[in-house]
């Protein structure tokens, strides 16, 4: 599919998005914020007294205000998983993911070759394991539980087992000690929370990933462990879980991804029927022992093995398939506009795809007329600018004489921040009538792109939240009626209401099509990119962190409802507040 990167008029060259950042060309000090103009207010005007009305069994109940401040509150004590699993399990489905593209045959050149050791295994480096986030950390920190619980969860050999609390230090306050140890750095044994203070009982600022070498600031003795030891740049760990190195301190940003990537390894699903993943290479090749895999199944791969004609697949779990069973996911290239880009930019402007037939070429006309001379056509999501709205509200022009359906496009708005949100502070509006998403710095727009939001039935939440957990990568299983699904390691993962999230979808490249079970999927380059831009920031080394009262997580506006027929809203849908003038 050809994606044009330059608006019919004025012509705009293409901006490249840095995916590491929002605004790595945002901050430039002759770029100031302007607010929308008379002209664009007026259209904007225009444009919601001629919206369709909202369908009666779509969208999420309404609250009022007060209603909404409760619900932001207590986030953080959200634990339930509709579309989460604290425990991940293979079953009961052969339906596809919501808006899955069709897998395609793997190519072997892409995927490593796994060298194998004396036993007979493959070798696996212990970078490769270093990002456990999905059921490790989610056990560690969305249930109230600690990292004692879940010590060598992650299948590190090396865990270490927590001590017994001492009964004679219960109550005692913790106090520094001298820590001077004779090393470069200090390494972690494995993934473990870290502490806000020097206490196993204190809250989790999040979790630092096995095998990075970090610095430390000093150290304490504490109710529950001899030596605590203050890392950098923030929060505790028991010494019992680091190890003093002689090299340098070494932490890299998670999930690891390759230059010139879009996701952090191949990801493929799983086909066929009565197929088993093996625990070890030597039984997958004797078909032995195997655990029979039932619905929807989606695996990162590690590395393959061949074995005389046969080729196996290591998947980051541990398990082994054969190859002539999975199918490879190829993730969308598609991104949005950054900064630089949204200068250059007249507001509104909008992406020019069908909302009927998304794949196909948009038409333009040369009067506001279905029966007009067509004038052209564009490829699909092509940037437009938005002149002018038809009296009915049914078409807009783009151009002189180029006239496009209201339906074909998807209007990109720039809007006030709203009065909660601090002068000058980050947040996302995410409008999920058009299918789009702005990140704002106050009222400036530093990033614009397309998202899939969840389909009628399955709805997005509307209101105002804030991301409370952020994690690098994410397991998530959910369920399509008596059917269900289970997708590994999905990456750049931001919590901002219970387990709806926004992040990758890797599995499709339909955004701006509502088609997710309520979760905001993004593109790849896109999530990259907003994970490293809101908060709470992931230190470099952390697999995830939680939002804390000095360091709070992004706003999140959600408003509209999205442009699809209504079907039937799934039992046990959470119901979450949202204030009316959204």
């Amino acid at each position: 599919m050809f994606f044009a990167c330059a608006p019919v008029e004025p012509p705009v060259p293409a901006a490249p998005v840095d995916a590491g950042t929002v605004t790595a060309q945002a901050s430039a000090p002759d770029v100031e914020a302007t607010p929308p103009t008379e002209s664009a207010q007026a259209l904007r005007s225009a444009w919601q007294a001629t919206a369709p009305e909202p369908a009666d069994g779509g969208g999420v109940t309404h609250a009022t205000a007060p209603a909404l401040l409760s619900a932001v509150d207590t986030t953080e004590d959200a634990g339930s998983a509709l579309s989460l699993s604290l425990e991940p399990s293979l079953s009961q489905s052969t339906e596809a993911l919501p808006g899955e593209e069709e897998p395609q045959v793997i190519t072997e050149s892409e995927v490593p070759v796994l060298e194998l050791g004396p036993d007979g295994e493959p070798l696996i480096d212990a970078d490769d394991d270093a990002t456990a986030t999905g059921t490790e950390a989610l056990s560690q920190d969305l249930d109230g539980g600690s990292a004692v619980s879940n010590a060598g969860a992650d299948g590190d050999e090396d865990a270490v087992a927590e001590a017994p609390l001492a009964e004679v230090d219960a109550g005692m306050e913790p106090y520094a000690i001298p820590y001077a140890p004779d090393a470069g750095s200090l390494r972690v044994r494995r993934s473990i929370a870290v502490r806000s203070e020097p206490r196993q009982d204190s809250p989790s600022l999040g979790t630092v990933a096995q095998d990075m070498r970090v610095k430390w600031q000093g150290a304490m003795r504490g109710p529950d462990c001899d030596t605590w030891v203050q890392l950098q740049p923030r929060g505790w760990v028991c010494e019992r879980y680091l190890e003093q190195n002689f090299r340098e301190p070494r932490v890299r940003p998670l999930p690891r991804v390759e230059e010139g990537a879009l996701t952090p390894g191949v990801y493929a699903r799983v086909v066929g029927h009565r197929v088993r993943a093996y625990p070890s290479l030597a039984l997958a090749r004797k078909r032995r022992q195997g655990v029979l895999l039932k619905g929807s199944v989606t695996v990162k791969l590690l590395g393959q093995v061949k074995v005389g004609r046969r080729t196996f697949w290591r998947t980051s779990d541990g398990q082994y398939f054969e190859a002539r069973v999975l199918r490879e996911h190829r993730p969308s290239d598609f991104s949005g506009l950054d900064a630089e880009a949204l200068a250059s930019l007249p507001m509104p402007f909008g992406w020019a795809q069908s909302r009927t037939a998304p794949r196909t070429d948009v038409v333009v006309r040369k009067a506001p007329d279905a029966k007009a001379e067509r004038e052209t056509t564009l490829p699909p999501r092509t940037l437009v600018s938005v002149k002018e709205l038809s009296p009915n509200g049914q078409w807009v022009r783009i151009a002189e004489d180029h006239w496009v359906a209201r339906d074909d496009l998807h209007v990109a708005w720039s809007l006030a921040s709203p009065s909660i949100v601090e002068p000058g502070a980050r947040w996302l509006d995410v409008d999920l009538e058009s299918q789009t998403l702005i990140a704002y710095e106050g009222d400036r727009p530093v990033y614009a792109t397309l998202i899939s939001s969840g389909k009628p039935g399955t709805d997005t939440p509307e209101g105002l939240f804030r991301i409370w957990v952020k994690f690098a990568e994410a397991d998530m299983t959910g369920t399509m009626g008596k059917a269900s699904y289970r997708v590994a390691t999905v990456p750049w993962t931001m919590f901002f209401e219970g387990d709806f999230a926004l992040h990758t979808a890797y599995w499709h490249d339909r955004f701006g099509e509502p088609v997710s079970h309520g979760c905001i999927n993004l593109a790849p380059r896109d999530a990259r990119a907003l994970y490293a831009w809101t908060t709470p920031e992931v230190p470099t080394g952390w697999s995830m962190v939680h939002a804390m009262p000095d360091d709070p997580g992004t706003w999140v506006r959600i408003r509209g409802q999205a442009h699809e027929a209504p079907k039937k809203r799934r039992k046990g849908a959470p119901v979450v507040a949202a204030v009316r003038d959204l």
